[in-house]
């Protein structure tokens, strides 16, 4: 059982590697991504806000594209178009958690698994050779049950390191969809502002 344990392992690892770098990716974005945006469509520059989010395929530049898209409609319309995007890149966000999930269970039950399948081993022998009047001696047996226990040892290693893994991962992905649903309050308001802004003007000059 220590092979697949090993193999866990280096799956929660570079799992984890990999979500570190994605997200981080993610979060400079945002940062970077929402004054320009709120800017330019304040300004009433939806062409370059349109540009912006084409610049930022990765998270908010679909979401807030989505709204742009349908500028001028109702509140509800363009909050349901974002919300719709905000839907699909949730779940990349999401992606591999289960993974990980995954491998905190599984890394303890492995270990586990590992250590009843030697001790089953140990005593099975213990019985076959007390029947043949050559009872294993008592170091023999301690020797075999201490080798089954580093598998449970493995097992719980892995899976500690794995929930930490996952527990600071998750708290990340959180963190971006509050951002996210942040970012759509905010820009439904300012897209509903501007055109507001824009009806009363023409208004006026009719």
């Amino acid at each position: 059982m220590m092979w697949p344990i090993l193999l866990l392992s280096l799956l929660a690892i570079t799992t984890g590697i990999e979500k570190f770098l994605f997200l981080s990716v993610i979060e400079r974005d945002i940062k970077k991504f929402k004054p320009a945006f709120f800017k330019a469509v304040r300004e009433n520059r939806m062409k370059d806000a349109l540009d912006i989010c084409e610049e930022n395929p990765l998270g908010l530049g679909n979401i807030c594209k989505a709204g742009l898209m349908k500028f001028g409609s109702s509140v509800a319309l363009i909050k349901a178009s974002m919300q719709e995007a905000a839907g699909f890149e949730i779940h990349v966000v999401k992606q591999r958690l289960n993974l990980l999930a995954f491998i905190v269970n599984a890394a303890p039950l492995l270990g586990l698994l590992g250590t009843t399948t030697a001790l089953c081993v140990v005593f099975h022998a213990a019985q076959m050779r007390s029947n043949a009047l050559n009872p294993l001696s008592l170091g023999d047996m301690s020797s075999g049950i201490w080798q089954s226990l580093v598998t449970t040892s493995a097992g719980l290693t892995v899976g500690i390191i794995s929930f930490a893994i996952y527990s600071f991962t998750a708290s990340r992905v959180n963190g971006v969809i509050v951002a996210f649903e942040q970012t759509i309050s905010e820009a439904v308001g300012i897209l509903q502002a501007v055109s507001e802004s824009e009806s009363s003007s023409k208004e006026t000059l009719s």
